[in-house]
């Protein structure tokens, strides 16, 4: 599996769960969560408090980007400076960019969820650049790769806009799922054109069957959850229709070759069964040579950790590592880089 290549990995046709006893109890389950996740986000404000105002010097658009799609699009959300310095001859200057996908279990509809994140990133990283925040088709309703294809059309579409775009200046990221995708897409184009991916408690191995990852630490939570064994089969049984999909580089990237991905920046609580398998694959980056992935073991915190923080303890490991990603961001926006060429 380790020899999987970028052109080996192309999958054109979209997966389909056929309709059965099993997957309408799967699709059943599946509603069940969206609504308790709807209810829940009606107390999102008395939960987590008021949310972070947006740095002032950025204002939000909701747009929707072209997909592969014939008369289909993605849902974004982008946010730019209000005021562009333009260039010797009138235009204006392509920004640098960080493209973001939120987490999901690849299942519920979670666009907007990372706004905390959004709003302090921006904060660090100052006026001068754009963040996408972009949405992507969920399961059962649309398995894998319907997820990967929408990742990889928004960033072709950020590749097809160099007015709008540094093209030499692009970054992704995401949360769990949402991570999984921009590492996917990130080992797709590569270090010739991706500056860095940073990525927060991600999957990104899909043939250890869930339960069976070891926790490094038995220690409660102080804030997130390790995922139940039961709804990582629900998210896993939603996003694969076929077993032979799950060791595919669209989805598990720990079998993509060390040089096809670009720097990496990983993160994960030490409460959280995505732990062991974020280390691992920047271990074997660090084996193969690379000395541009790190990984932060995050103490005492579960999966979701960061969104809602429950005391000072928490909400300093949260800064910590949003002040890490934005600071990775930064650097590899401002490190030189070959060329870009291949595009997806």
């Amino acid at each position: 599996m380790a020899g999987h290549s970028a052109s080996a990995s192309s999958v054109s046709e979209e997966r389909l769960h056929a309709w059965s006893l099993q997957y309408i109890r799967l699709k059943a389950t599946v509603v069940l969560m969206r609504t308790l996740m709807y209810s829940l986000k009606s107390l999102h404000p008395l939960i987590r408090g008021p949310q972070p105002a947006l740095p002032h010097a950025f204002e939000r658009q909701e747009v929707n980007l072209p997909s592969r799609q014939s008369g289909r699009t993605i849902k974004a959300h982008i946010y730019r400076s209000k005021h562009v310095a333009p260039t010797s001859d009138g235009d204006l200057a392509p920004l640098p960019v960080h493209i973001s996908w939120h987490g999901s279990g690849f299942v519920l509809p979670n666009l907007g969820e990372d706004y905390g994140f959004v709003a302090h990133v921006l904060r660090k990283l100052g006026p001068n650049c754009i963040f996408v925040d972009a949405d992507y088709r969920k399961a059962p309703e649309h398995p894998f790769p319907a997820a990967s294809h929408d990742a990889q059309d928004v960033v072709n579409y950020v590749l097809s806009q160099p007015k709008v775009y540094d093209a030499d200046r692009i970054t992704l990221g995401g949360v769990s799922a949402g991570g999984n995708l921009a590492l996917v897409v990130g080992a797709q184009l590569g270090p010739q054109r991706i500056a860095g991916v940073a990525a927060l408690y991600s999957a990104v191995d899909f043939t250890i069957k869930p339960g069976t990852r070891p926790l490094p630490t038995k220690d409660r939570p102080d804030s997130g959850f390790p995922l139940p064994t039961w709804m990582s089969h629900i998210f896993v049984d939603s996003y694969f229709v076929r077993e032979e999909d799950k060791s595919h580089p669209l989805c598990s990237v720990y079998y993509v070759d060390a040089a096809r991905f670009p720097p990496l920046l990983l993160a994960s609580g030490q409460v959280d069964y995505l732990h062991a398998a974020s280390e691992k694959l920047v271990r074997k980056l660090t084996d193969a040579g690379r000395t541009d992935a790190r990984f932060i073991s995050v103490e005492k915190e579960g999966h979701g950790f960061d969104k809602i923080p429950r005391g000072p303890a928490s909400v300093k490991r949260r800064d910590y590592v949003y002040d890490e990603f934005a600071d990775f961001i930064q650097q590899s926006w401002s490190k030189t880089s070959a060329p870009r060429k291949a595009q997806l």
